[in-house]
């Protein structure tokens, strides 16, 4: 298959349904401005990628939206139950995106996923180098399959490593990390997930740290001493982030609390609706 026909290059567009859906209902279409790999269907050993058709979904943030086309990173368990690990859907992008913005320099991610997070910090012009430990030799094998990266430019691609390593285990050799992100959980903020991270960092020492999930832990952990939105609500954010003891990525334009705020809210609703 030639380059031009790559799955992986082609890009995002609605579906018409999406769009008709979208209006009659009077919710926007999720159309994100980040690169989205248009992924084949395949499989290798217990993982599965699948394309979906037009449903509704809620963002990690944001409310209510339209989906089209997007794509399910599926794993098959030992009773034969397919769980999802990981999606294109308008939570997974959300939820995600603060550290696309953000990476720079050598940035290291734990997790390979679907790879879209390593493909959109490859984009950017602050981002030199991206180093993804992952440890399932399927996982790696079913990305090389999807070509992910042959739908970037070959200046982006090249900035890619793949590792195979445990997360909780691997050392930079050498290269100092400006950037570590981590995402090698099946849910949003499991309870372990801050100590992996914190172990996850005293490996690497990066300059600063992002993890998935990140905002529902501080969250939680903040709501402790004060309630989100009042006027002591950012003191309280603050000493969540100071009491992790890692050096957290934690401002936005808008405000770190404020999104928390908003982080909560939605999953708050998507909960309610379940």
């Amino acid at each position: 298959m030639s380059a031009s026909l790559n799955p992986s290059s082609l890009p995002f567009s609605p579906q018409p349904s999406a769009t008709a859906l979208a209006q009659a209902l009077g919710v926007p279409v999720f159309a994100p401005q980040w690169h989205m790999p248009q992924y084949p269907d395949g499989a290798v050993g217990p993982w599965q990628m699948k394309r979906m058709g037009v449903g509704m979904d809620r963002g990690y943030y944001s409310g209510p939206c339209v989906t089209s086309g997007s794509t399910l990173l599926l794993r098959q368990g030992s009773e034969g139950r397919w769980e999802t690990w990981m999606s294109l859907s308008p939570m997974e992008v959300e939820s995600q995106e603060l550290a696309c913005h953000h990476a720079r320099g050598h940035t290291v991610v734990m997790g390979l996923g679907m790879g879209w997070v390593a493909a959109n910090m490859a984009l950017q012009p602050s981002v030199n180098r991206v180093t993804v430990v992952e440890r399932d030799g399927d996982v790696l094998e079913l990305f090389r399959r999807c070509r992910v990266l042959e739908g970037l430019p070959q200046s982006a691609a090249a900035k890619v490593e793949l590792v195979q390593a445990d997360a909780l285990q691997w050392q930079p050799p050498g290269a100092p990390v400006d950037f570590l992100y981590a995402d090698i959980w099946l849910h949003l903020a499991e309870p372990q997930a801050l100590a992996e991270v914190q172990r996850m960092q005293a490996n690497v020492r990066a300059a600063q740290v992002y993890f998935w999930g990140q905002e529902l832990v501080l969250g939680a952990m903040a709501r402790v001493q004060a309630e989100p939105g009042t006027p002591p609500w950012p003191d309280a954010v603050d000493r969540a982030v100071h009491d992790t003891g890692l050096p957290l990525l934690a401002q936005t334009e808008a405000g770190y609390p404020h999104l928390i705020t908003r982080v909560l809210e939605s999953c708050s609703a998507r909960a309610a609706v379940r």
